[in-house]
C-alpha cells in the first residue's frame, strides 16, 4: 500500500540518522556516503525480523504505531507490514486484547512475545520510539509546514489534548502538530495512522536536510535520546545498509493486516483476516516457502 512507504522512508532515515551519530555527523559526511555506498551489508547484518514500536507518551504507554520489518540483506529485499493498534491478538499470560495493550502490561518484551505469537515468526530485534520527544524536535528546528486537510477541533482536558487547527498549507510548532497527529474525529485510527505516517517521513526528510545536519547537531542527539534498541552499532549501520539497498533495487513490499471492524462491549476492535494473514507471512517473511520454520 502506497502509505505504508512512508514508513520504510522514516526507516531508513531514522538508521542514517543513527549511524551519522556514530561517525561524527557534522564534519563527516562525504566520508559516511562513500562509505555507504562501499561497505558490504552481509557480515553486518543477516536475514532477520525487527519489531518497530511508536510509543505516544512515556514509555509506560501504550504502543501507538507497531510495525514488523523482514529484512534480506544479500537479497537486498525488504517487506514491512503495519499492524493497527486496534487488532484483536492473543497477548502471552493475559488473553484475547488489543495488540497496543501489550507494551502497557509488559513493555517491548510482551509486544515481542505477542507479535511474535500472532504472525508466527520470530523477531529477534526491536526499535522503540518515543513519539512525544517529536514535540522538542519539532520546535528545533523551527516547525514544520503540513497541509491541514479540514478544519481540526477537538478539547479534551482529562487527556491534556487541545487541538485547535484551520485547514490549509501551515507551518506548526511541536505541540500542534502532535494534535493534529492526535486527531481522530475524521475517519478514526486508520486516517490518523495514515496521517502520521505521512507527517514522520516528512520529519525525518527535513532532519536530513545538510543544512539542519551543519546548523544543530544537538538535533540528532535529542532525537536518539527519545530512541532505544538491541540493536548494537555494527548492526544499526548493517540494516541502514540493507534497507537502502532494497531500496535502490525496488525490492520493498509493503501491507498492513487485512481485517473487519468488530464490537465488543462497545469497544472497537479490528478483526484479523487470519487465513489471509498467513499468506501474507508466507510471501513478505517466509519469501513463500511453507516448508520453512518461522
Amino acid at each position: 500500500m502506497k502509505k505504508t512507504f512512508t514508513i520504510t522512508v522514516i526507516i531508513i532515515l531514522l538508521f542514517t540518522v543513527l549511524f551519522g551519530f556514530f561517525v561524527g555527523i557534522a564534519t563527516r559526511l562525504a566520508l559516511f556516503d562513500i562509505f555507504i555506498s562501499l561497505t558490504p551489508t552481509k557480515s553486518l547484518l543477516e536475514k532477520t525480523n525487527i519489531l518497530v514500536l511508536g510509543v505516544d507518551h512515556a514509555f509506560g504507554s501504550r504502543s501507538d504505531t507497531i510495525m514488523v520489518l523482514h529484512i534480506d540483506p544479500e537479497a537486498k529485499k525488504a517487506a514491512l507490514i503495519s499492524i493497527p493498534r486496534d487488532t484483536l491478538v492473543v497477548l502471552p499470560g493475559r488473553g484475547l486484547d488489543k495488540v497496543n495493550h501489550a507494551f502497557a502490561y509488559g513493555g517491548v518484551e510482551l509486544s515481542k512475545s505477542t507479535v511474535e505469537q500472532f504472525l508466527g515468526i520470530e523477531i529477534p530485534y526491536y526499535v522503540v520510539i518515543n513519539l512525544s520527544g517529536i514535540i522538542k524536535i519539532i520546535d528545533d528546528l523551527g516547525g514544520i509546514t503540513v497541509n491541514v486537510e479540514h478544519r481540526m477541533y477537538y478539547v479534551d482536558y482529562a487527556g491534556d489534548l487541545n487541538i485547535d487547527l484551520q485547514p490549509g498549507v501551515q507551518k506548526l510548532n511541536g505541540r500542534q502538530a502532535m494534535g493534529y497527529l492526535r486527531y481522530r474525529r475524521d475517519g478514526g485510527d486508520f486516517k490518523r495512522i495514515s496521517r502520521q505516517q505521512d507527517f514522520l517521513a516528512a520529519l525525518s526528510k527535513e532532519m536530513m536536510k545538510r543544512e539542519n545536519i551543519l546548523r544543530s547537531p544537538q538535533l540528532f542527539l535529542t532525537f536518539l535520546s527519545y530512541i532505544y534498541t538491541n540493536m548494537d552499532s555494527r548492526q544499526i549501520l548493517g540494516l541502514s545498509l540493507a534497507v537502502r539497498s532494497a531500496q535502490e533495487t525496488g525490492q520493498i513490499k509493503m501491507t498492513t493486516v487485512p481485517g473487519s471492524d468488530m464490537m465488543v462491549n462497545g469497544a472497537y476492535y479490528l478483526k484479523p483476516n487470519t487465513e489471509r494473514l498467513q499468506e501474507i507471512v508466507q510471501q513478505y517473511f517466509l519469501e513463500g516457502k511453507k516448508d520453512q520454520n518461522p
